[in-house]
């Protein structure tokens, strides 16, 4: 049986919302995995920031700060390690919710993408209006 698009979209309606975030989180894993692999043969572009200033100045620390070397991750873990801890400073359970029910890995990041989908477009609205 040869399914059209339409029916697909139907089918798709008829999902409570949980499910359809779990269909759309499934299909942009697949989207990017299959963007990875065609831009893995071409290599990218440079990076140009649209901020001038950055451009021409800074990026010294831009470049350091997004590409650490192995060096200094090995330094900032060796620093990490050497902190005292305090007995107050745990957070297991601080911020728990005993109310919410349990979920499937799969069901908590299709709800994180729909969180972070509904946040792109209030941001793209905020930045649309300022052009």
């Amino acid at each position: 049986m040869d399914a059209t698009f339409e029916d697909v979209v139907k089918l798709a309606e008829q999902l409570d919302p949980e499910h359809q975030n779990l269909l759309i989180y499934r299909l942009r894993v697949k989207q990017m995995h299959s963007r990875a692999s065609r831009e893995a043969v071409k290599p990218a572009p440079p990076h140009r920031y649209p901020n001038e200033w950055i451009n021409r100045r800074g990026t010294e620390y831009i470049e350091a700060y997004r590409s650490p070397t192995r060096e200094e991750l090995i330094r900032d873990a060796e620093i990490l390690r050497q902190t005292q801890v305090h007995p107050g400073d745990n957070l297991l359970g601080k911020y728990a919710n005993p109310n919410i029910a349990e979920m499937s890995e799969e069901e908590f990041h299709a709800q994180m993408h729909a969180i972070a989908t509904e946040w792109e477009q209030e941001l793209d609205e905020f930045t649309s209006d300022d052009s």
